[in-house]
C-alpha cells in the first residue's frame, strides 16, 4: 500500500478541496485498528448499557425539571446540572418525549495502560465526526478490502431515516454558522447517503429560508444552537412541540454534557440520588456502564483549596467544562493553569466536572512521510464508537503523539476491523 492510494481517497471525498489541508488535515496511514471478536461484543454490550442509560436518564430529567415533582435538594441538583450551559429555548424540548433517545450517540473511550477500556466523553447532542467516520471506513476498504467490518454510520443513519421519516428518505442537516469547520464532512456523509437512497439536505442556519424550506413531517438530523437565527430558532422549537417535525438525534442538549458522567457514576456516593438511578436504570445496566466511567465529581460552588487538596491527595485528575467539545475546557491537574481554572469552576454550580485521568496506552501505527517514505511510531489513541440505538455502527480512532489526543494537523485518522 502506498501514500498515493490512500491519498486519493481523500481528495475524491473533497474533505481537501480549496486548500483545506492546511486546516483539515491530517497524517496518512495505511493501518487499520484491530478489535478481536470478544472485544466486538464488550462494545455491544456497553452500547446496550448506553441506551437504558440515557432512556432513564431523560425520564428522570423530566421529572426533575417538574416542580410538582422532584422537590427536594437532589432533585435540584439534577435539574440544575441537566440544564447548565444549554439555552432556555430547549427547556421545554428536552423534556418532549422522555424515553427518545439518540439515532446515533458518540462515545469516546481511552485505553489505559492495563488494559481497561474507560470512557472519556458520551455526546448524544451532535453530529460531528460522522464525516470522518465515513471517510476511515472509505479508507479501510482500501487498505483492508477483505476484513470483517462494522455497518458504518452512513448505513444506520439511512435505516434510521427509512424507519421514522417520511417515504422521500429525505433528511436536513441544519447546523449552526458557528459550525462552518464541519462542513466538509457533513459533505462527506451526504455523499455516502445518496448511495444507500436518502437525499440529505446540508445548509447553514443563514442560508435556511423559512417560508421554502420547512415542510410537514421533515427530519433534520438534530437541532444545533441557533446563535444567530433565532427565528428559525423559535419556529423549529414551536414545530416540534406540535408534532410537525422530528429529530434523529432529538434536542436534549443535556446527552452531550459532562455532567451526566458524573451522575451516573454518583461518586460522592449521594443515598437519595442513587434511588433515582435505580428507580429508571436497571441495575445490571447502570452497573456495566459505571465500570467503564472513570471516577467523576460535579464541580459544585465551593472554595477551590477543598479540591486542589482533594486533588494532591488523590492523584491526577483532569478539569472538564460540562459543555464543550474536543480538548476545549479540558485542563489537567499538572498544568500551571489549573488552579485558574479551578477557581472558575468553583464560583458556580456544575458548569464543570473533575474526572480521574486515563493514564492512555500506545500502540504502533504505520505512517506516511510526506515523501511517501513508511514509517511506524508510538500513538495514543482516542477510540470513538458511534452507537446506532443499541448496534455498534462503526468505531474510528484518533491517535496523536501527545498525551492529548484530538483532532490535528498531525494525528492519525484510522478505520477499524474485527479479527
Amino acid at each position: 500500500m502506498n501514500k498515493e492510494t490512500v491519498e486519493q481517497v481523500v481528495l475524491e471525498s473533497g474533505l481537501w478541496d480549496q486548500g483545506r489541508k492546511s486546516t483539515h488535515g491530517f497524517i496518512l496511514s495505511p493501518s487499520v485498528f484491530e478489535i478481536s471478536q470478544s472485544q466486538r461484543e464488550k462494545f455491544e454490550t456497553i452500547g446496550n448499557a448506553l441506551y437504558h442509560c440515557l432512556a432513564g436518564l431523560s425520564r428522570i430529567a423530566v421529572i426533575a425539571w417538574n416542580p410538582w415533582l422532584g422537590r427536594n435538594k437532589t432533585w435540584g441538583m439534577i435539574s440544575r446540572a441537566l440544564r447548565i450551559g444549554i439555552p432556555k429555548i430547549y427547556y421545554d424540548l428536552q423534556a418532549l418525549k422522555p424515553n427518545k433517545v439518540p439515532s446515533i450517540c458518540k462515545v469516546d473511550f481511552m485505553e489505559a495502560t492495563d488494559g481497561r477500556l474507560l470512557i472519556a466523553e458520551i455526546d448524544g447532542h451532535n453530529p460531528h465526526g460522522l464525516g470522518y467516520s465515513t471517510l476511515g471506513a472509505r479508507i479501510r476498504r482500501v487498505v483492508a478490502p477483505q476484513a470483517q467490518v462494522f455497518p458504518g454510520v452512513a448505513t444506520m443513519l439511512a435505516e434510521e431515516t427509512k424507519r421514522i421519516g417520511n417515504s422521500n428518505y429525505e433528511l436536513t442537516l441544519l447546523y449552526a454558522d458557528q459550525e462552518r469547520f464541519y462542513l466538509p464532512e457533513f459533505k462527506i456523509l451526504q455523499n455516502e447517503l445518496a448511495k444507500l437512497g436518502i437525499k440529505l439536505t446540508v445548509i447553514a442556519e443563514s442560508e435556511f429560508n423559512l417560508s421554502e424550506q420547512i415542510v410537514k413531517n421533515q427530519l433534520f438530523v438534530y437541532l444545533p444552537f441557533l446563535y444567530h437565527n433565532t427565528e428559525l430558532n423559535e419556529t423549529l422549537a414551536k414545530l416540534y412541540l406540535q408534532g410537525e417535525i422530528d429529530f434523529l438525534i432529538p434536542p436534549k442538549p443535556f446527552l452531550g454534557s459532562k455532567t451526566i458522567l458524573a451522575l451516573l457514576r454518583n461518586d460522592e456516593k449521594n443515598k437519595e440520588l442513587e434511588a433515582i438511578l435505580h428507580s429508571q436504570i436497571p441495575a445490571t445496566m447502570l452497573e456495566l456502564l459505571r465500570h467503564y466511567i472513570p471516577e467523576t465529581y460535579l464541580i459544585r460552588k465551593s472554595p477551590r483549596t477543598d479540591w486542589e487538596s482533594f486533588c494532591q491527595k488523590n492523584g491526577g485528575f483532569v478539569l472538564k467544562e460540562a459543555i464543550s467539545y474536543g480538548m476545549k475546557g479540558m485542563v489537567f491537574s499538572n498544568e500551571e493553569k489549573f488552579p485558574a481554572i479551578l477557581e472558575k469552576a468553583c464560583s458556580s454550580y456544575y458548569r464543570f466536572i473533575l474526572q480521574r485521568e486515563v493514564i492512555n496506552c500506545s500502540r504502533s501505527f504505520q505512517f506516511f512521510e510526506n515523501d511517501g517514505t513508511l514509517q511506524q511510531d508510538e500513538w495514543y489513541m482516542r477510540i470513538t464508537v458511534h452507537y446506532s440505538i443499541r448496534q455498534v455502527a462503526d468505531i474510528t480512532v484518533t491517535a496523536r503523539r501527545d498525551k492529548k489526543v484530538h483532532g490535528a494537523l498531525d494525528c492519525l485518522q484510522l478505520g477499524t476491523i474485527i479479527v
